[in-house]
């Protein structure tokens, strides 16, 4: 059933994979993690915390997780893993007056016609999994999703899909070029526009979204951003400490998928860790950390990593 869902709706919701007591002790080790590194997002291998390293890992252990893992390998008939990188964010938020935050995980892809063949598969798998520790609420702490907008991918819908993100375009030329209007309409307006959704996971579950359907961050409403301040030149907004967010991000995907995704990576040029050999030594490294508390979990990755590495990691001069 998982796959079914997964297809039709483009995301799948695994409710509470962390116990409120498990979501609570995760949320104070990562205070003290992001108190002593000043950063809004943190890498698996940059912290310090050896049993939080290890509680961070054994989320994927989870049997809940690992049954819908071994399902959506079984009917999809391709191998499934969770991938890197393997992230944290503290209160990364898009700033409604700045940006709309819409978005595909596979924008970069749409380019490449290699990549586009890919995507139109009819087993294509390559999602990321985020893992939220809080509420989805005026703060946001969760995801928006665009319903149906994974869909329509081969060479014979690719007008249908166009066609359908005509509203988005819409949403986002408002945006650029009339700002003061965009923020004084309601954003539930915008939202129904674009047939998009809010979703509401328990506190401790993971959603698992497909990387082409359009999707943000749900962003901090519209009646509250008079409260926030945002550190210059970050996502990372300066919100009460009863309302801190917290999300836990890996990409998950079949060899497939990760072909196309690191295909994109390796045409791009200086972006914040998207050239090939850039993306794939901060891959290594994080496999490489990863093994030294979980060999199992490294082989793992390394079974489906290590024949697309090979194709893209440019050799060291």
């Amino acid at each position: 059933m998982s796959l079914k869902e997964y297809k039709k709706h483009g995301y799948l919701i695994i409710n509470q994979i962390l116990t409120n007591d498990e979501v609570e002790l995760i949320r104070n080790d990562l205070d003290l993690e992001f108190d002593r590194n000043k950063k809004e997002v943190l890498f698996i291998n940059e912290f310090k915390n050896e049993k939080l390293i290890k509680k961070l890992l054994n989320i994927y252990k989870n049997h809940i997780l690992v049954s819908v893992k071994e399902e959506l390998e079984q009917k999809s008939k391709t191998k499934i893993t969770v991938l890197p990188n393997f992230l944290v964010q503290k209160n990364y938020h898009v700033d409604l007056r700045q940006f709309h935050g819409w978005h595909r995980d596979c924008g970069g892809e749409l380019r490449y016609e290699y990549c586009n063949n890919i995507l139109a598969k009819e087993n294509y798998f390559f999602s990321k999994i985020g893992l939220y520790l809080q509420e989805n609420t005026d703060y946001g702490g969760s995801i928006d999703i665009i319903k149906s907008s994974h869909k329509n991918f081969t060479k014979f819908k690719i007008l249908l899909r166009k066609i359908k993100s005509i509203p988005l375009k819409i949403i986002m030329l408002i945006h650029k070029n009339f700002r003061k209007i965009y923020n004084f309409i309601p954003e539930k307006f915008f939202m129904f526009f674009l047939n998009a959704k809010r979703l509401y996971p328990d506190i401790g579950s993971a959603v698992i979204f497909d990387s082409r359907i359009v999707h943000r961050g749900s962003p901090i409403s519209k009646i509250k951003l008079s409260e926030i301040k945002y550190k210059k030149g970050s996502y990372q907004a300066i919100t009460p400490e009863s309302v801190t967010k917290y999300s836990i991000y890996c990409h998950f995907g079949s060899a497939d998928g990760m072909d196309s995704y690191l295909f994109d990576r390796s045409k791009r040029k200086g972006d914040f860790i998207s050239m090939s050999n850039n993306e794939i030594k901060s891959w290594i490294e994080q496999i490489e950390f990863i093994s030294k508390y979980d060999q199992g979990l490294a082989n793992q990755i390394n079974l489906i990593f290590n024949p697309i590495k090979i194709k893209y990691q440019k050799p060291a001069l």
